[in-house]
């Protein structure tokens, strides 16, 4: 067994501890006290984590709510639980909010545009209308949520000086929340440094950068457990974050493969491998094939296609278990 608690690694779960945002929770702890704040930042910022860490009476995610209406109809659901919102209009579902709410609106450029306009209007105006109701929203990036609501004065008191912008995580930073989570979700002895580095390295060159670490912690263990395994190996988060293109194998020079060949041999049973490993596995695939290999030139193209990978702890195979690779690149190399 190596998950002791998998709940710990939903993306729903709220941890007690925010790491390597204090300076943006402090900010954000700010705005919230004059009642209006706006969290920017790219997928896997942690926007909606920093949103619900702060807390708030209802959360809404506009984008599966587009209009004023809906999303109204949706926070009343949950701080009015037996208010029956049907057939009213919108403007009577705003004086049903009551004063002192604290209301989190998630990808809230996700409203359709008009909507949207009058929406961040209404809210931003509910003080002058003598009612303080704080919020949270949430936006991808702040420069195009005020193009879309193109209106300066809209902008002005909904959510000017108002904004939280979170910059990606370094890959330090990665690792240091994931040596956190996984001390609350896995079996201690379960996992060690090199695991969570190679999982730092696939998130910093993934999109989804925390939600894809997170993710690929859980399923790491769940591929490592599923095969009984103690403890997850490299093999196991290379097998959660596989990808299909051994068949790009296929159209590999024979330079190339002999390389990732040697590489995946190097890494096989480890997470990293060090260049004079992969260079001496090279020499003696040499001797075995009968034929001279280009190393330098080659390796370096496989470091820009993504097939090698190179670390802060060496070099590595991220999306493809070194297995599979080493049975397809020596299939291939047998019948050329």
């Amino acid at each position: 067994m190596i998950l002791k608690d998998a709940k710990k690694l939903d993306l729903s779960y709220i941890p007690d501890k925010i790491l390597c945002r204090d300076e943006e929770i402090n900010r954000l702890k700010i705005l919230v006290k004059t009642g209006r704040a706006l969290i920017s930042g790219g997928v896997g910022t942690g926007k909606t984590l920093l949103a619900r860490y702060i807390g708030g009476d209802a959360y809404v995610n506009c984008y599966m709510n587009r209009t004023e209406h809906r999303v109204l109809e949706e926070i009343l659901k949950q701080i009015k639980p037996r208010f029956n919102p049907a057939g009213l209009p919108t403007q009577k579902l705003w004086k049903e909010i009551e004063e002192g709410k604290m209301l989190i609106f998630d990808e809230i450029d996700g409203m359709h545009t008009d909507e949207l306009r009058h929406f961040a209007y209404t809210l931003s105006r509910q003080y002058e209308l003598g009612k303080k109701i704080s919020y949270i929203a949430i936006t991808r990036n702040w420069m195009i949520l005020k193009q879309v609501i193109n209106d300066d004065a809209i902008w002005s008191t909904f959510a000017n000086n108002a904004i939280v912008e979170l910059r990606p995580y370094k890959w330090e930073e990665i690792k240091e929340i994931l040596e956190y989570r996984a001390k609350e979700s896995l079996i201690t002895g379960s996992y060690d440094d090199d695991c969570l580095s190679l999982i730092a390295d696939i998130a910093l060159d993934a999109p989804g950068h925390m939600r894809t670490a997170i993710d690929l912690l859980r399923n790491s263990a769940l591929v490592a457990e599923s095969k009984q395994h103690n403890k997850i190996e490299a093999e196991d988060i290379r097998e959660a974050n596989r990808e299909d293109w051994i068949s790009d194998i296929a159209s590999m020079e024979v330079d190339e493969a002999l390389i990732l060949l040697a590489t995946a041999l190097a890494c096989k049973n480890k997470a990293y491998a060090d260049l004079e490993e992969i260079k001496e596995i090279v020499k003696i695939k040499e001797e075995e094939y009968n034929t001279k290999i280009k190393f330098e030139t080659n390796f370096q193209n496989l470091l820009q296609q993504g097939f090698i990978h190179k670390s802060k702890k060496g070099y590595t195979i991220l999306n493809c278990p070194s297995y599979l690779l080493i049975e397809e690149i020596e299939e291939r190399l047998k019948i050329r």
